[in-house]
């Protein structure tokens, strides 16, 4: 619920480019949960890979969105 808040409060004060990335913060939040509990040797998660590539491409997304904005900062040259 607080990514999801955190997610929702990003697009409203950034507009929708952050949109993505806000999605994407809350399947990584959502699903680190899930995997971690298939690490921690829960076998009740169902589809545990399904958990670790949604984790994976949450990242992936987050990380690229990242370097996008602090390429939008940094100074000519």
């Amino acid at each position: 619920m607080i990514a999801g808040t955190v997610g929702l409060i990003l697009v409203v004060l950034f507009g929708p480019v952050l949109a993505v990335p806000s999605i994407a913060l809350v399947a990584f939040v959502y699903y680190a949960h899930q995997l971690a509990a298939v690490l921690g040797g829960d076998e009740g998660v169902a589809y545990p890979g399904l958990a670790l590539v949604i984790v994976l491409n949450a990242l992936v997304v987050l990380v690229v969105q990242l370097v996008v904005i602090l390429e939008d900062f940094r100074l000519p040259t």
